[in-house]
């Protein structure tokens, strides 16, 4: 089932309400209860001239106006099932998704359990959603995929969830 959902446009320049400062929407994530939240990046450099660390926010938080939101598409059955990392085997509950400033999208994912000599849940990692298999993920032909490829990037890899440096 694929819903359309208004989200943010990513690359909206825009002011956080909180600690007024200006930056860019640079990604949006969903998880299993519809909520979308985003990652701000606030324009400017730290001491080592490094780009400031990206803030977590609510759509409260960002002030923005009506012609700043878009309708998308969003695979909102496969939150909630199994998905499989088809290059690692990397197997859980898909968590939540991610949908980066250039397009590719993402998708989460929980394993099961505990790591038995820490005592700590396993950590989940993301994935690009082509990159992954399960009942409910839609199987893209080579043309489709190579066209998807195209037109929407993955970035090859970033921190993990949470940590949005």
């Amino acid at each position: 089932m694929i819903e359309n959902v208004q989200v943010l446009t990513l690359g909206t320049e825009c002011r956080d309400k909180a600690t007024e400062i200006t930056g860019t929407v640079t990604h949006w994530v969903m998880n299993m209860g519809g909520r979308v939240e985003y990652l701000f990046q606030p324009r400017g450099l730290d001491e080592e001239g490094a780009p400031l660390k990206k803030l977590y926010l609510c759509r409260e938080r960002l002030e923005v106006s009506e012609g700043n939101f878009e309708m998308v598409e969003v695979p909102f059955e496969i939150l909630g099932s199994q998905v499989t990392d088809k290059a690692s085997g990397f197997t859980g509950m898909a968590t939540q998704f991610i949908r980066h400033i250039n397009g590719c999208f993402h998708v989460e994912i929980q394993p099961k359990g505990m790591l038995p000599k820490k005592g700590t849940v396993t950590q989940s990692r993301d994935f690009d959603l082509r990159a992954c298999v399960g009942e409910k993920i839609a199987v893209l032909t080579d043309e489709e995929r190579s066209a998807s490829h195209r037109e929407r990037p993955s970035p090859s890899e970033r921190p993990q969830p949470r940590q949005y440096d």
